[in-house]
């Protein structure tokens, strides 16, 4: 849930590895860099829903291949004449010093939701897990697979 729908890829991204239920060590070198995911139009859809999944599946790649495991996110979304893309500056640790109690294998499209809630529309939440959530704002439902 996030006011913007920028808000709702960052805490996307980061709910995700959350997901991992991740075990920090107290001292971290921090990196910073740019991230980039782009869609093009020629490659079909770009919608908001299938900007977010590449996202989520950078994250991911970057977390379990290029051992860059995000712990702060700013990112900006653009559309040009080519696609659509997102931009995000990160900050990351070394994912080799986080212990993990799961491994997500994939983010899937199965099922997954992006939606906006109308301001003053109540959507329900999900006793003990998730908050009820009054609009305006940005929700999305994602499933993945362990």
């Amino acid at each position: 849930m996030a006011p913007s729908i920028e808000g709702v890829f960052e805490e996307a991204a980061l709910g995700l590895l959350e997901a991992m239920t991740p075990s920090m060590p107290e001292e971290v070198v921090v990196g910073t860099g740019e991230w980039r995911v782009h869609l093009h139009e020629r490659d079909g859809d770009t919608g908001n829903d299938v900007l977010l999944l590449a996202w989520l599946d950078e994250v991911l790649f970057r977390a379990q291949h290029d051992h860059r495991w995000l712990i702060e996110v700013s990112l900006s979304l653009h559309t040009d004449e080519q696609g659509r893309s997102v931009r995000a500056a990160v900050s990351y640790v070394d994912g080799r010093t986080i212990r993990r109690s799961v491994e997500i294998k994939a983010v899937t499209s199965h099922s997954m939701k992006l939606n906006f809630v109308e301001p003053g529309e109540h959507m329900p939440g999900i006793e003990g897990a998730v908050p009820e959530l009054i609009g305006p704002a940005w929700c999305a439902d994602v499933l993945l697979d362990v």
